[in-house]
């Protein structure tokens, strides 16, 4: 599917009624407009589905539900509707959290200065976030100062298979980078990481800018969120060893899908990323 608009927000919905309204209202009231959101509602059985039709039927030319099988998941629901959207350039939009009126438009200047000293590159730009609760009230004005994100230490393949510095929601991506993505997407965790370990792999250009863009709600339903790190102790550590060493396993099978990478290459890149 095309739409006339150089941006496609593609959001994945599911049983997102208690905040999609927010969500919604804050991307009509972007400061850019040249855009069009796709959604794919992943079988709700609240009332995501009647919300995402009234706002269709009030602005049929900003909005489009796309209408196939549930695809069992964010991941491959994100996957599913980057599939079915043709556009110049592209955003994933999460169903419970508020963008900042400026997102879009801010997101966009720093793509078009990238592209024009770097045409013809695949080109991914994302941002901080602002983590906030339930009610939308501020716990950390940085997401990166919260997660003690070292994003200076992060510039090669092996950097970013080290750990995934790029969240979903923030990003903005252009054709070039789409045409990276690798195929089938049966190894992704996550639609974020996958994409930016593809474009990167394809050595093309992931781009930071320090502001929070975003109101990114934590809650209870969270698909994923921002870890409390004063739980992060030694304690804690060794508690969830086991499920520490799984999602290890997955992030090297992941990375290793993308690009090849020997195992010892994944634990000395951790390992370095760590020390920085």
């Amino acid at each position: 599917m095309t739409h006339t608009e150089q941006i496609a927000i593609l959001m994945a919905t599911h049983n997102g009624a208690a905040y999609l309204r927010e969500q919604i209202d804050s991307i009509l009231s972007q400061s850019a407009t040249d855009w069009h959101l796709f959604v794919h509602d992943d079988d709700s059985t609240d009332s995501t589905a009647a919300i995402l039709d009234e706002y269709v039927r009030q602005y049929p030319q900003k909005m489009t539900v796309l209408k196939y099988p549930a695809q069992g998941g964010a991941c491959r629901n994100f996957f599913s509707i980057l599939d079915a959207v043709d556009a110049p350039y592209y955003m994933f939009c999460d169903q419970d959290d508020v963008w900042l009126p400026e997102k879009v438009e801010k997101t966009c200047r720093r793509m078009k200065d990238i592209e024009a000293q770097s045409p013809d590159q695949p080109v991914i730009v994302h941002s901080d976030l602002m983590i906030v609760d339930e009610t939308l009230r501020t716990l950390d004005a940085s997401f990166v100062r919260n997660q003690q994100i070292k994003m200076d230490a992060i510039k090669s393949f092996e950097d970013y298979a080290a750990t995934n510095t790029v969240t979903g929601c923030t990003m903005l991506f252009n054709q070039r980078a789409r045409h990276c993505i690798k195929k089938p997407y049966d190894k992704a965790i996550m639609h974020d990481a996958w994409i930016c370990l593809s474009v990167v792999a394809k050595n093309g250009i992931v781009d930071f800018i320090g502001e929070p863009l975003i109101k990114y709600r934590q809650h209870g339903e969270n698909t994923l969120g921002a870890r409390d790190m004063s739980q992060q102790t030694l304690r804690h550590k060794l508690r969830h060893i086991q499920r520490q060493l799984n999602d290890n396993i997955r992030h090297y099978q992941e990375m290793n899908a993308v690009r090849p990478l020997s195992i010892l290459d994944f634990i000395k890149a951790k390992l370095r990323y760590k020390n920085k």
